[in-house]
């Protein structure tokens, strides 16, 4: 099933940088979860929230997901380097931010590890390993907004 998990991870992050939540929102489990790149865990609304806020403002935000390996049935690893140029403001109610100011930067954050889960044919969980460079407080501090992350 290695191909298939892969395949299915390719496609997901492909209808994100693509900006298709209708293809991309299919694909997680009711019982998703995102954590690494937020102050709190996520739940599957709050991830759709944040990727919708972050799509306002960044709508070329890419995860330029490689080096994809199909750890088991049920675990996909991978790395992410995310990129992308602000072309206008955007609020990540999730977070509890302000508006964020349209900046006209780009943005390069460093290389992320990154752990898919998945059953049944759905993504259950996604685990970024982060630092304070990466995830949405590196995005924030690129485009040169400091706030604090209310969760």
């Amino acid at each position: 099933m290695s191909d298939e998990t892969i395949e299915l991870v390719r496609n997901f992050t492909t209808a994100i940088d693509n900006n298709q939540p209708d293809e991309y929102e299919p694909y997680l489990a009711d019982t998703f979860h995102f954590e690494g790149w937020t102050p709190k865990p996520l739940d599957r609304q709050g991830f759709l929230d944040l990727i919708s806020g972050l799509k306002a403002g960044i709508p070329g935000l890419a995860f330029n997901i490689h080096n994809m390996i199909d750890e088991d049935d049920t675990t996909v690893s991978a790395t992410w380097h995310v990129t992308g140029y602000q072309s206008d403001s955007f609020v990540l109610p999730v977070l509890g931010t302000p508006p964020i100011p349209q900046t006209g930067r780009s943005i390069s954050l460093p290389t992320e590890d990154v752990v898919y889960k998945l059953q049944d044919d759905k993504i259950t969980a996604i685990h970024a390993t982060t630092n304070d460079e990466g995830g949405v407080r590196g995005i924030l501090k690129q485009l040169g907004i400091d706030l604090p992350l209310v969760q």
